[in-house]
């Protein structure tokens, strides 16, 4: 597989300059933090499924800190081994990042972009990187290494094969598969994390803790979930096994990655020195709150993660405050023709807007905590109006069927049941409603990549100009707006209002009157 990205490092190649490798760590720019220990001497103790960008930007690099820290703690007391946290990383779907990480013995550059400096960090907490369809044997062995006492995951909700009432999804076409050919070569996250602890009970050993890192509420409950339900289609006494056996601890994640760019791979080696065919850009800013669990792990919170009881605090201030705030951002910005965060921020009034979604309608609608929302809130300002990540509002707005009614619709019924005022909201979602109709306000298409895509643009022509339709149509699709949310009269005049001021006036004089206050007494 070749790609742009690929084909300018085989030019740069081209010219003899050095690769990254560990033969080349030595000849690494020396303000570059290479890691402490020996990379090519880690021993496996992680396995990991999905890896990606986010990945190798958050749970790799704070493993590579706690090793590092742990490696410090072993000199000083006994010896120099590394313990034993190597990643073995494994991509279910592409070769394409895993080719480059081969070349370069699991190295890799992470550029953490900040507002006024960059730095960079060569990674080396991959012992090795595996490309499942064509690896399946490689890995079901390593899984089946009692070595091996994690086992992590980042393969987005759609991996984790889940209905609408959080159980397996036997009709997906993928998990289908699964279930006709399994436990011999599964292809799916649930069939192959299923397959491997089978293999564990089989054979008498323990099985590893599995760690969801994906973006998903309750994501250790889900998981524990639909591994039971596939279990339990084949041998109920594995069910069972699991269910009493395995541990699941959910977690919440927080890292803004954007795609890797041609950019990103020439700043890497000019930063390194060195050619580096899989960098990876982050924000500064990382958080990892993980739900206690019993069992060896490296020492995460020595590189600044958070064991708690609880994560649902933590996660519900996430997903209402910067999920939905990513989301409105990005549908108000693209329709106001930006392409970025940073471009969406720069839009007059869209602080103002954003604090006030914030502060005013998502933060009632959150469970007790001691978290101080406020602070949190005027801290994602700053992260968002961040230059130095350009994080693309296209990305972020991806897939808003799916996105819309855990990140704004929920709170949108929370506060109508309240009684509370949300025209922050209203305007995000009518927003969304434009971005389908597929042109901003200057008449530019607008790219709204979408797995209900078909559906939404059959919609959105047949409304055409009109708000109402549009609104009625779009309104009318229960996977989205449920059952109950066309049957309030209220919001859905409100909707049509917000439409039509948006094709009237425009998304940023929008943005403006409802960051100052003024949309509610009739702009």
């Amino acid at each position: 597989m070749n790609t742009p990205l690929l084909s300018s490092v085989a030019a740069r190649t081209s010219v003899q300059t050095p690769r990254l490798s560990r033969t080349n760590l030595g000849r690494v720019a020396s303000d570059v933090h290479v890691p402490t220990f020996g990379a090519g001497a880690l021993r496996p103790g992680i396995l990991h499924l999905g890896c990606g960008s986010f990945h190798r930007a958050h749970q790799a690099v704070l493993t590579q800190r706690a090793v590092e820290w742990e490696h410090g703690a072993a000199k000083r007391l006994q010896g120099s081994e590394p313990p034993a946290w190597g990643i073995v990383a494994a991509s279910l779907l592409t070769q394409q990042t895993i080719e480059p990480l081969k070349a370069q013995d699991g190295l890799y550059t992470l550029l953490e972009r900040g507002p006024e400096r960059t730095c960079a960090t060569v990674v080396g907490s991959l012992s090795r990187v595996i490309y499942a369809p064509e690896q399946t044997a490689v890995l079901q062995g390593t899984f089946a290494d009692p070595a091996i006492r994690l086992v992590t995951l980042t393969v987005t909700m759609a991996g984790y094969c889940a209905d609408a009432s959080q159980r397996l999804d036997t009709r997906s076409p993928a998990l289908q598969d699964d279930l006709r050919t399994w436990p011999r070569a599964p292809r799916t996250a649930i069939g192959l994390l299923v397959a491997g602890l089978r293999q564990r009970w089989i054979d008498g050993n323990a099985p590893p803790v599995v760690l969801s890192c994906d973006n998903l509420p309750a994501n250790g409950r889900l998981l524990r979930q639909v591994c039971i339900d596939f279990a339990a289609l084949h041998d109920d006494r594995l069910a069972a096994w699991i269910a009493g056996s395995v541990q699941f601890p959910s977690t919440m994640v927080d890292r803004i990655v954007p795609m890797t760019s041609a950019c990103d791979i020439d700043d890497a080696a000019a930063t390194t020195g060195l050619v580096d065919a899989a960098p990876v850009c982050a924000e500064p800013f990382h958080q990892w709150v993980i739900e206690r669990f019993d069992g060896a792990r490296p020492r995460w919170d020595a590189a600044g993660a958070e064991y708690v009881t609880d994560v649902a605090p933590w996660e519900a201030s996430k997903l209402r405050l910067l999920n939905g705030g990513h989301l409105a951002i990005a549908c108000l910005g693209q329709l106001a023709g930006c392409a970025t965060v940073a471009d969406a921020m720069a839009v007059p009034g869209m602080s103002a807007f954003a604090l006030r979604f914030m502060l005013d309608e998502q933060k009632p609608t959150l469970p007790p905590s001691d978290h101080d929302i406020d602070a949190y809130a005027r801290q994602l300002l700053a992260r968002w109006r961040s230059r130095g990540i350009a994080h693309r509002l296209d990305r972020v707005a991806r897939d808003g069927s799916s996105k819309l009614p855990s990140r704004l619709l929920a709170a949108l019924r929370n506060n109508r049941r309240a009684g509370r005022p949300a025209h922050c909201t209203v305007l995000a979602i009518a927003a969304w409603m434009r971005c389908v109709a597929g042109r901003d306000d200057a008449g530019k298409p607008i790219a709204l990549p979408d797995s209900m895509n078909m559906e939404l643009k059959r919609r959105a022509a047949a409304a055409g100009t009109d708000p109402r339709r549009l609104v009625d149509l779009l309104m009318d699709m229960p996977e989205i707006f449920g059952d109950d949310m066309p049957r309030d009269r209220d919001l859905r005049r409100d909707l049509i209002d917000a439409v039509d001021m948006l094709q009237q006036r425009g998304a940023r004089a929008a943005v403006a009157a409802c960051g100052s206050g003024l949309l509610h007494a009739g702009y």
